[in-house]
This record gives C-alpha cells, sequence and structure tokens, in this order.
C-alpha cells in the first residue's frame, strides 16, 4: 500500500503517532509498504532536526519531496540571487527561526536579519538530505496514475516537463529558462485547478484545508472543520456532504467519480493546530471507489499526539 503524508512542519510527535498507525495497518495487511511524504518536515515547530532523524531511520521504502520550506532554506544556504530578492522571508512569519534553533540550541537568533548562513551548521547528512530531495513522484496504482508533489504545478506549461525536473538546482535553472516567478511554480504554486493535469491524479500538500475558504472562492461544499483531505473534482458537485453525525464521519461520501478527480489535498493544517494527515493508495481500494484516511490530532502547542481517527473517504456517483 502506498500512503502519503501533507506537511509536517517540524512536529515530531504527531508524527510518530502517525507513523505508528500506519504501521499498525501494514502488519495487518501485510502487503507492501511505501510512505510518499510531500514536504515541508521543517519550521514552525520546534523539532525539524528530530523530525528529519526520525525520517532517516524508518523501516520501509521512503520517497522524500521536497516543500517549499525546504526550498527557503536551500536558498539561505546557498545565498541564492532569489533569496535576496525575495527577501529574507524565511525568517519573516515562515518558522525559519525554530528550524535554526533545531539544529543549532545555542545559536543568537536575537537579531535574525544579521544571520549569516555559515552560522547555520549542518551535518552532512543533512546537507544532503535537503539537496537530494525530489521535486516529484509518479505512480500508477490499477488503470490510474497519480502525480505527488508539493504545491501545484504551473498550468501554462506542461507537467510532464515540469515533473521531469529532478533536483532544487533543475527547478530552479528552469525558472530562470522560462522566467517563471517562484510563487507560480510547482513548489509554492495555490491556484485553484480547474481542470486535469494530463491523465494525473494530483496528490500535493501546501495548501491548508482549514485555510481553503480565504484562498479559494468555491470549495464544492467541503466541511473544512472535518479536517480530512479534500479531494478536488473537475465538475462542481453543489452537495458533498463530509461530515454531521459521527457515525457518518467515519464513513465519508464524495459525490464524484475517480475519472473527474483532479487533485487530492493532504495538508490539513497540522500546523495551525488542526490535524496531520496521510491518505492510502492501493489498486484493490480504488477499485471499491475509497481511500483510507488517518489523522492524528495536534495543536499549537505541537505536542498533542494521542487523538488519532482512521477512516473512509468513498467516492463514486
Amino acid at each position: 500500500m502506498i500512503w502519503a503524508i501533507g506537511d509536517i512542519h517540524g512536529m515530531l510527535d504527531p508524527l510518530i503517532r502517525l507513523i505508528s498507525k500506519i504501521f499498525d495497518i501494514h502488519r495487518r495487511m501485510n502487503d507492501d509498504l511505501k510512505i510518499i511524504f510531500l514536504g515541508d518536515y521543517i519550521d514552525h515547530g520546534p523539532s525539524s532536526k528530530q523530525v528529519i532523524d526520525y525520517l532517516l531511520d524508518l523501516p520501509c521504502e521512503t520517497v522524500f519531496l521536497m516543500g517549499n520550506h525546504e526550498d527557503l532554506l536551500l536558498q539561505f544556504v546557498n545565498q541564492s540571487d532569489l533569496f535576496q530578492r525575495f527577501g529574507n522571508v524565511w525568517f519573516r512569519g515562515n518558522g525559519g527561526q525554530q528550524t535554526a534553533v533545531s539544529f543549532n540550541p545555542n545559536l543568537d537568533l536575537s537579531d535574525d536579519t544579521r544571520l549569516q548562513p555559515d552560522a547555520l551548521k549542518l551535518e552532512d547528512k543533512y546537507v544532503n538530505f535537503f539537496q537530494n530531495l525530489k521535486l516529484s513522484h509518479e505512480e500508477k496504482i490499477g488503470s490510474k496514475k497519480f502525480a505527488f508533489v508539493h504545491g501545484l504545478p504551473n498550468k501554462a506549461y506542461s507537467i510532464s516537463e515540469q515533473l521531469a525536473l529532478k533536483n532544487y538546482d533543475e527547478y530552479h535553472a528552469w525558472l530562470n529558462k522560462h522566467n517563471v516567478w517562484i510563487e507560480d511554480s510547482l513548489l509554492w504554486d495555490r491556484s485553484n485547478p480547474k481542470d486535469h493535469f494530463d491523465d494525473f491524479i494530483l496528490v500535493h500538500g501546501h495548501i491548508p484545508t482549514p485555510r481553503l475558504k480565504k484562498m479559494w472562492r468555491k470549495i464544492d461544499g467541503y466541511d473544512i472543520s472535518s479536517e480530512i483531505p479534500f479531494i478536488k473534482f473537475k465538475t462542481t458537485q453543489d452537495e458533498t456532504p463530509l461530515s454531521g453525525t459521527k457515525e457518518f464521519f467515519y464513513n465519508c461520501y464524495l459525490e464524484g467519480d475517480i475519472d473527474d478527480m483532479i487533485a487530492i489535498n493532504v495538508d490539513t493544517g497540522a500546523v495551525y493546530g488542526h490535524s496531520l494527515s496521510a491518505i492510502g493508495f492501493s489498486e484493490e481500494d480504488i477499485e471499491n471507489q475509497f481511500f483510507s484516511v488517518i489523522k492524528v490530532k495536534t495543536s499549537k502547542g505541537y505536542r498533542m499526539s494521542t487523538e488519532c481517527d482512521s477512516l473512509q473517504m468513498h467516492f463514486g456517483k
């Protein structure tokens, strides 16, 4: 079974609880296990270094994608031209302070405007981790093709061209070649997709579902309080019941066929005190028209990890 996990943001305890639940399910099913992480391992939460240590020791097949927050860290470390033009936003509301202190507990950040890259001391294994993060990943599950990315691809360019980008350097060279502004690229874009990305179903993070109503005008009846992944369909659904009674909640139903499915957003706002989520894919589940979901309730203290829910998201008309 393949699982995709949304934005972690330095929250170790909820991550451990989530992974433990995945392993419990894996032991019962006794099948192959692959976990795809959609980026944003660092920033905001207190345990960025510890999160990466934990991920590097996982005893299963893993795929690590880059998020925009890892992009910010590498821009800072490399002191790229883009970082200078983009502004020092890593330390301006994007959680860079917490990450810097996580790796360097004695670091003085009383004036982070003067912090130099050489003050952020990263061991080689962490530098290698950040530099070798993938930009995307593809899987064919049953008859369906899934593309896993952090944000959304730029619709003005071929998605295949963007999925072919292999690393940080290729990604930024592509931005420069096409004169694409960083916030319109596949690590940063939050545009509301209106149509399919070729024949892929996109699985992404980056767009916190509790904030969807502020970002997108219409979200097809999605209940943001449900704190479950948001599935975007091509055809607008007037009614998409996702909450209600507790009994109904554990079997959510989506009035949309998988052929109309554009994207699945797995960022359920953990960093804002909501939930850290994972969504599971198997050929059998897709044939039976559902995805498996696990969510762990967090808090703004980033430590709550005991409240863990499992459910199925059914789709089809």
